[in-house]
């Protein structure tokens, strides 16, 4: 068994911690509530929230019925597609959208 000589890099330190303790997966899952606004624009952003990122679904709450019809029914094809574009170490099977009331402060 050989062993390093001299200090290690922090920054190996760091990326060794957070992939040994789970996290990197974590904060990859991040990136996903993220990369919504811009992905998807202020408008719908302003009408939508990102409530969880699970077994490779992003779960969406929608503010009425009218636009979460619109956006499962037009354009979540496209969103799915620029997300993936964005994020492409991140496997994001499916957008389910649900309906909700959104409060902005």
């Amino acid at each position: 068994m050989s062993k390093k000589a001299g200090p290690e890099k922090l920054g190996d330190i760091l990326d060794s911690f957070l992939r040994t303790s789970g996290l990197a997966q974590k904060l990859k899952h991040l990136e996903v509530y993220r990369a919504w606004e811009e992905v998807v624009g202020p408008d719908v952003a302003a009408a939508t929230r990102v409530m969880g990122f699970a077994q490779h679904k992003i779960y969406v709450e929608v503010r009425s019925a009218a636009r979460r019809h619109e956006l499962a029914t037009f354009f979540k094809k496209r969103i799915l597609a620029d997300l993936r574009e964005k994020l492409p170490n991140i496997l994001i099977q499916d957008i389910v959208f649900r309906p909700g009331s959104i409060h902005r402060t």
